[in-house]
Protein backbone atom coordinates (compact mmCIF):
# COMPACT_ATOMS: atom_id res chain seq x y z
CA UNK A 1 0.00 0.00 0.00
CA UNK A 2 2.92 2.27 0.73
CA UNK A 3 4.52 1.67 -2.61
CA UNK A 4 1.54 2.33 -4.40
CA UNK A 5 0.62 5.81 -1.83
CA UNK A 6 4.48 6.78 -3.39
CA UNK A 7 4.05 6.26 -7.05
CA UNK A 8 1.06 7.88 -6.66
CA UNK A 9 2.47 10.82 -5.25
CA UNK A 10 5.37 10.42 -7.81
CA UNK A 11 2.82 11.08 -10.19
CA UNK A 12 1.49 14.25 -9.25
CA UNK A 13 4.60 15.43 -8.48
CA UNK A 14 5.53 14.92 -11.87
CA UNK A 15 2.49 16.31 -13.38
CA UNK A 16 2.60 19.43 -11.50
CA UNK A 17 6.33 19.46 -12.89
CA UNK A 18 4.96 19.03 -16.44
CA UNK A 19 2.17 21.68 -15.60
CA UNK A 20 4.94 24.60 -14.39
CA UNK A 21 7.34 23.59 -17.41
CA UNK A 22 4.50 23.82 -19.84
CA UNK A 23 3.41 27.33 -18.67
CA UNK A 24 6.99 28.91 -18.38
CA UNK A 25 7.52 27.54 -22.06
CA UNK A 26 4.44 28.99 -22.71
CA UNK A 27 5.11 32.39 -20.71
CA UNK A 28 8.37 32.49 -22.36
CA UNK A 29 6.76 32.12 -25.80
CA UNK A 30 4.45 34.75 -25.11
CA UNK A 31 7.39 36.69 -23.91
CA UNK A 32 9.55 36.52 -26.98
CA UNK A 33 6.10 37.51 -29.15
CA UNK A 34 6.21 40.56 -27.14
CA UNK A 35 9.29 41.19 -26.99
CA UNK A 36 9.12 40.52 -31.42
CA UNK A 37 6.43 42.93 -31.49
CA UNK A 38 7.39 45.86 -29.42
CA UNK A 39 10.61 45.98 -31.59
CA UNK A 40 8.68 45.78 -34.99
CA UNK A 41 5.93 48.64 -33.84
CA UNK A 42 9.41 50.70 -32.46
CA UNK A 43 10.33 50.21 -35.65
CA UNK A 44 7.38 51.05 -38.23
CA UNK A 45 7.19 54.25 -35.79
CA UNK A 46 10.73 55.07 -36.33
CA UNK A 47 10.24 54.57 -39.98
CA UNK A 48 7.21 56.95 -39.94
CA UNK A 49 9.12 59.17 -37.88
CA UNK A 50 12.58 59.31 -40.75
CA UNK A 51 10.25 60.47 -43.07
CA UNK A 52 8.93 63.77 -40.76
CA UNK A 53 11.49 66.51 -40.93
CA UNK A 54 11.35 67.99 -37.11
CA UNK A 55 11.51 71.79 -37.47
CA UNK A 56 14.12 73.54 -34.89
CA UNK A 57 14.79 76.59 -33.28
CA UNK A 58 18.35 76.40 -35.16
CA UNK A 59 16.14 75.96 -38.55
CA UNK A 60 14.17 79.17 -37.47
CA UNK A 61 17.50 81.03 -36.56
CA UNK A 62 18.76 80.31 -40.30
CA UNK A 63 15.39 81.01 -41.83
CA UNK A 64 15.53 77.33 -43.14
CA UNK A 65 13.29 76.30 -46.17
CA UNK A 66 12.29 73.40 -45.54
CA UNK A 67 11.90 71.24 -48.45
CA UNK A 68 9.92 67.82 -47.12
CA UNK A 69 7.10 66.72 -47.64
CA UNK A 70 6.23 65.44 -43.84
CA UNK A 71 6.66 68.41 -41.05
CA UNK A 72 6.71 68.11 -37.23
CA UNK A 73 8.36 70.40 -34.62
CA UNK A 74 10.39 69.83 -31.74
CA UNK A 75 9.38 71.31 -28.12
CA UNK A 76 11.68 74.04 -28.89
CA UNK A 77 8.81 75.19 -30.91
CA UNK A 78 5.72 77.15 -28.69
CA UNK A 79 4.45 79.23 -31.85
CA UNK A 80 4.90 79.47 -35.85
CA UNK A 81 5.48 83.09 -36.39
CA UNK A 82 4.11 85.49 -38.94
CA UNK A 83 5.37 84.28 -42.62
CA UNK A 84 7.35 81.40 -41.19
CA UNK A 85 6.24 79.16 -44.27
CA UNK A 86 4.14 81.68 -46.33
CA UNK A 87 4.38 80.35 -50.44
CA UNK A 88 5.78 76.72 -49.32
CA UNK A 89 5.06 74.46 -51.98
CA UNK A 90 7.00 71.16 -50.48
CA UNK A 91 4.71 70.48 -47.23
CA UNK A 92 2.05 67.80 -47.71
CA UNK A 93 1.34 67.05 -44.21
CA UNK A 94 2.25 68.53 -41.20
CA UNK A 95 1.66 67.87 -37.21
CA UNK A 96 1.25 70.50 -34.78
CA UNK A 97 2.48 69.39 -31.86
CA UNK A 98 1.20 70.11 -28.06
CA UNK A 99 3.46 72.73 -27.38
CA UNK A 100 2.44 74.58 -30.00
CA UNK A 101 -0.10 77.23 -28.97
CA UNK A 102 0.12 80.33 -31.06
CA UNK A 103 -0.08 80.45 -34.98
CA UNK A 104 0.89 83.73 -36.23
CA UNK A 105 -0.68 85.63 -39.51
CA UNK A 106 0.40 84.60 -42.46
CA UNK A 107 2.41 81.36 -40.88
CA UNK A 108 1.38 78.59 -43.29
CA UNK A 109 -0.36 80.95 -46.44
CA UNK A 110 -0.56 80.09 -49.81
CA UNK A 111 1.13 76.70 -48.69
CA UNK A 112 -0.76 75.06 -52.15
CA UNK A 113 0.40 71.36 -51.73
CA UNK A 114 -0.39 70.90 -47.87
CA UNK A 115 -3.70 68.38 -47.64
CA UNK A 116 -3.72 67.47 -43.75
CA UNK A 117 -3.04 69.34 -40.58
CA UNK A 118 -2.74 66.82 -37.26
CA UNK A 119 -3.47 69.47 -34.87
CA UNK A 120 -2.23 67.75 -31.03
CA UNK A 121 -3.27 70.39 -28.66
CA UNK A 122 -5.41 73.19 -28.04
CA UNK A 123 -4.53 76.31 -30.14
CA UNK A 124 -6.23 79.40 -28.48
CA UNK A 125 -6.05 81.78 -31.28
CA UNK A 126 -4.90 80.62 -35.22
CA UNK A 127 -4.53 84.24 -36.40
CA UNK A 128 -5.85 86.41 -39.74
CA UNK A 129 -4.78 84.43 -43.07
CA UNK A 130 -2.96 81.65 -40.99
CA UNK A 131 -3.83 79.06 -43.95
CA UNK A 132 -5.34 81.23 -46.21
CA UNK A 133 -5.05 79.70 -49.83
CA UNK A 134 -3.96 76.15 -48.99
CA UNK A 135 -5.85 75.51 -51.37
CA UNK A 136 -5.32 71.04 -51.04
CA UNK A 137 -6.24 71.25 -47.58
CA UNK A 138 -9.14 68.53 -46.99
CA UNK A 139 -9.71 68.63 -43.94
CA UNK A 140 -9.58 70.49 -40.53
CA UNK A 141 -10.39 69.03 -36.85
CA UNK A 142 -8.39 71.38 -34.32
CA UNK A 143 -9.26 72.52 -30.49
CA UNK A 144 -9.42 76.03 -31.09
CA UNK A 145 -10.93 79.39 -29.43
CA UNK A 146 -10.92 82.14 -31.71
CA UNK A 147 -10.39 81.65 -35.62
CA UNK A 148 -9.07 84.90 -37.31
CA UNK A 149 -9.77 86.76 -40.12
CA UNK A 150 -9.56 85.06 -43.58
CA UNK A 151 -7.72 82.06 -41.71
CA UNK A 152 -8.94 79.77 -44.39
CA UNK A 153 -10.01 82.02 -46.94
CA UNK A 154 -9.82 79.97 -50.24
CA UNK A 155 -9.30 76.84 -49.35
CA UNK A 156 -11.61 75.40 -52.02
CA UNK A 157 -10.47 71.53 -51.35
CA UNK A 158 -11.40 71.73 -47.49
CA UNK A 159 -14.82 69.68 -46.54
CA UNK A 160 -15.04 69.48 -43.31
CA UNK A 161 -14.69 71.62 -40.36
CA UNK A 162 -14.67 70.05 -36.68
CA UNK A 163 -14.08 72.59 -33.88
CA UNK A 164 -13.58 71.73 -30.29
CA UNK A 165 -15.24 72.26 -26.89
CA UNK A 166 -13.84 75.81 -26.46
CA UNK A 167 -14.29 77.25 -29.41
CA UNK A 168 -15.65 80.85 -29.20
CA UNK A 169 -15.13 83.07 -32.22
CA UNK A 170 -15.06 82.85 -35.73
CA UNK A 171 -14.12 86.38 -37.27
CA UNK A 172 -14.58 87.74 -40.54
CA UNK A 173 -13.97 85.55 -44.19
CA UNK A 174 -12.47 82.72 -41.93
CA UNK A 175 -13.69 80.26 -44.32
CA UNK A 176 -14.67 82.49 -47.53
CA UNK A 177 -14.90 81.28 -50.81
CA UNK A 178 -14.34 77.42 -48.94
CA UNK A 179 -17.11 76.05 -52.05
CA UNK A 180 -16.24 72.44 -51.61
CA UNK A 181 -17.18 72.55 -47.80
CA UNK A 182 -20.12 70.19 -46.37
CA UNK A 183 -19.64 70.11 -42.70
CA UNK A 184 -19.07 72.65 -40.11
CA UNK A 185 -19.09 71.33 -36.56
CA UNK A 186 -19.17 73.65 -33.56
CA UNK A 187 -20.39 73.48 -29.87
CA UNK A 188 -22.90 75.31 -27.73
CA UNK A 189 -19.22 77.72 -26.33
CA UNK A 190 -20.01 79.55 -29.44
CA UNK A 191 -20.69 83.44 -28.53
CA UNK A 192 -19.34 85.71 -31.74
CA UNK A 193 -19.80 85.04 -34.96
CA UNK A 194 -18.68 87.42 -37.66
CA UNK A 195 -19.73 88.57 -41.32
CA UNK A 196 -19.21 87.29 -44.00
CA UNK A 197 -17.16 84.18 -42.27
CA UNK A 198 -18.87 81.41 -44.41
CA UNK A 199 -19.09 83.84 -47.29
CA UNK A 200 -19.12 81.96 -50.67
CA UNK A 201 -19.75 78.06 -48.64
CA UNK A 202 -22.69 77.12 -51.03
CA UNK A 203 -21.82 73.29 -50.49
CA UNK A 204 -22.97 72.91 -47.10
CA UNK A 205 -24.83 69.70 -46.18
CA UNK A 206 -24.29 69.30 -42.10
CA UNK A 207 -24.16 72.47 -39.93
CA UNK A 208 -24.91 72.96 -36.31
CA UNK A 209 -26.55 76.28 -34.82
CA UNK A 210 -25.08 77.42 -31.63
CA UNK A 211 -27.67 79.28 -29.43
CA UNK A 212 -26.01 82.59 -29.43
CA UNK A 213 -25.34 83.15 -33.06
CA UNK A 214 -28.33 81.10 -34.07
CA UNK A 215 -29.92 83.99 -36.47
CA UNK A 216 -26.69 84.64 -37.74
CA UNK A 217 -25.57 81.63 -38.46
CA UNK A 218 -28.98 80.84 -40.26
CA UNK A 219 -28.56 83.96 -42.57
CA UNK A 220 -25.21 82.80 -43.97
CA UNK A 221 -26.45 80.04 -45.19
CA UNK A 222 -25.94 80.65 -48.95
CA UNK A 223 -27.69 77.36 -50.29
CA UNK A 224 -30.09 75.83 -47.79
CA UNK A 225 -31.60 73.47 -50.05
CA UNK A 226 -28.25 71.59 -49.87
CA UNK A 227 -28.47 71.14 -45.94
CA UNK A 228 -29.14 67.75 -45.02
CA UNK A 229 -28.36 67.89 -41.22
CA UNK A 230 -29.28 71.03 -38.71
CA UNK A 231 -28.04 70.25 -35.34
CA UNK A 232 -30.05 73.11 -33.46
CA UNK A 233 -27.06 73.72 -30.30
CA UNK A 234 -30.10 75.33 -27.20
CA UNK A 235 -30.95 75.02 -24.10
CA UNK A 236 -34.29 76.29 -24.63
CA UNK A 237 -37.23 76.17 -27.64
CA UNK A 238 -37.53 79.11 -29.65
CA UNK A 239 -39.41 79.98 -32.79
CA UNK A 240 -38.03 79.46 -36.15
CA UNK A 241 -35.85 82.57 -37.41
CA UNK A 242 -37.01 84.56 -40.37
CA UNK A 243 -33.92 83.94 -41.98
CA UNK A 244 -34.29 80.22 -41.73
CA UNK A 245 -35.57 78.24 -45.20
CA UNK A 246 -36.64 74.53 -44.00
CA UNK A 247 -36.06 71.97 -46.46
CA UNK A 248 -38.32 68.84 -47.01
CA UNK A 249 -34.70 66.59 -47.40
CA UNK A 250 -33.18 68.38 -44.18
CA UNK A 251 -33.90 66.54 -40.94
CA UNK A 252 -33.42 69.04 -38.46
CA UNK A 253 -32.05 67.57 -34.88
CA UNK A 254 -33.24 69.18 -31.40
CA UNK A 255 -32.46 69.52 -27.79
CA UNK A 256 -34.58 66.50 -26.47
CA UNK A 257 -36.52 67.85 -23.82
CA UNK A 258 -38.42 70.15 -26.80
CA UNK A 259 -39.00 67.56 -28.84
CA UNK A 260 -42.67 67.47 -29.47
CA UNK A 261 -42.67 71.11 -29.02
CA UNK A 262 -40.71 71.27 -32.16
CA UNK A 263 -42.44 68.81 -34.05
CA UNK A 264 -45.68 70.73 -33.75
CA UNK A 265 -44.73 73.98 -34.79
CA UNK A 266 -46.09 74.88 -38.12
CA UNK A 267 -42.97 76.32 -39.32
CA UNK A 268 -40.41 74.13 -37.57
CA UNK A 269 -42.62 71.25 -39.07
CA UNK A 270 -41.41 72.21 -42.57
CA UNK A 271 -38.66 70.14 -42.30
CA UNK A 272 -38.18 66.73 -43.66
CA UNK A 273 -37.81 65.07 -40.28
CA UNK A 274 -37.39 66.11 -36.32
CA UNK A 275 -34.98 64.27 -34.81
CA UNK A 276 -33.75 64.33 -31.07
CA UNK A 277 -29.81 65.45 -30.71
CA UNK A 278 -29.36 62.51 -28.36
CA UNK A 279 -29.67 60.29 -32.09
CA UNK A 280 -26.22 62.09 -33.10
CA UNK A 281 -22.64 61.11 -33.05
CA UNK A 282 -21.68 64.32 -31.06
CA UNK A 283 -23.38 64.01 -28.25
CA UNK A 284 -22.32 62.79 -24.74
CA UNK A 285 -24.14 61.37 -22.14
CA UNK A 286 -22.73 64.36 -20.02
CA UNK A 287 -25.19 66.27 -22.78
CA UNK A 288 -22.36 67.85 -24.21
CA UNK A 289 -21.79 68.68 -27.99
CA UNK A 290 -18.09 67.23 -28.90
Amino acid sequence: MRHIKTQVWLLAFAMTIGLSVTACDSKTAQDGKEKTAKPAKQKEDAEKDKDIYFYTSTDRKEKKVVEAEKLGFTNQIASIAPKEFEGNTHIKEMWVGPKVTHIAEDAFSGCTSLEQVHFQGFVPVINDRSFKGCSALKALKVNVSTVGVDAFNGCTSLQTADFGDQIWWIREGAFKGCTALKRIILTITMKKLDDGAFEGCTGLEEVTIPNDVKNRMFGMLEAPDKLRKVYLLSTEYYPMPKNCTPGKNCTLYVPDAFLEQYRKDAEWSQFGQIEPLSKTKYYTAEGLWK
